[in-house]
């Protein structure tokens, strides 16, 4: 290659790239200055309009994307990402329950009926439980995290790359709410072992995501199923204790790494 096509080829990389850059700013400008502001004034995050405009920060990954395609949708073209079957939907349910449930199953389930019975009376039922755990995370997170960034950063980085660049990104995102009374990461603490596994978590979890969003060819639906079934399982069989957390995030690493394995020796499954 001559100097002259490397400088033209690093161009052409500069410009997807800064619109990266441009799209976790947004990110950022939509989630955190709502989320700060909520926690100045003190405002009640469960209910009225704090609620409103928490859940409309709660978004910003989302809404960023969306902002990000109509202003470069005529030059920001990606190919079609999802292969429609029943494997994925399948797998990535299972994959993403299958930690919080594990953990549960391994340290006893005494307590944990009344609890589940608990969360999804207070959600307004079982229907009420899977329409909040799917829009909560999954459906205001995913279309920013994984429908926009990881197949743009996948252009020019590798798996192990995006992961890490995805999951602290995604890490960076969540800091202001363990500043937020009323949310969950405010309840596990900043400084405590729920909050540093919380953090450690999202990097084989994002794995993971990649790997039944991309090698399944389950897109971003595919992450949306992933986040949700981890979120439900984890609001109904919680780990109760250090030794559950550790256990979650073991379990969590494990599959990381299995379907890691996986994609290694089977490239085109």
């Amino acid at each position: 290659m001559s100097m002259a096509e490397a400088v033209r080829v690093g161009r052409r990389r500069d410009v997807p790239e800064r619109r990266l850059s441009w799209f976790f700013g947004v990110c950022l400008l939509l989630s955190w200055v709502p989320w700060i502001v909520l926690g100045v004034v003190g405002a009640n995050v469960d209910e009225g309009a704090g609620a409103l405009v928490f859940g409309l920060a709660a978004s910003g990954p989302s809404l960023a994307a969306l902002v990000m395609w109509l202003r470069y949708r005529r030059t920001d073209r990606m190919p079609r990402q999802v292969t429609w079957s029943l494997r994925w939907p399948l797998v990535a349910v299972v994959l993403g329950a299958a930690p919080p449930i594990t953990a549960a199953l391994l340290l006893g389930v005494d307590g944990i009926p009344a609890h589940a019975s608990s969360v999804i009376a207070g959600a307004g039922g079982p229907l009420g439980a899977l329409a909040y755990t799917l829009i909560a995370g999954p459906l205001s997170e995913e279309f920013g995290w994984r429908g926009y960034l990881q197949p743009r950063l996948r252009r020019y980085s590798g798996r192990i790359a995006v992961t890490g660049i995805i999951g602290a990104a995604w890490g960076l995102w969540h800091l202001p709410l363990f500043f937020l009374d009323g949310t969950g990461q405010h309840d596990k603490g900043l400084i405590s072992l729920e909050g540093l596994l919380f953090f450690l978590g999202l990097f084989p979890l994002t794995y993971t995501i990649l790997f039944v969003s991309e090698r399944l060819r389950g897109g971003v639906w595919a992450a949306v199923l992933v986040h949700a079934a981890w979120n439900l399982t984890e609001e109904l069989v919680p780990a109760l204790s250090a030794t559950g957390l550790w256990v979650e995030f073991f379990l969590t690493t494990l599959i990381a790494v299995s379907v890691g394995l996986i994609w290694r020796r089977s490239p085109q499954l």
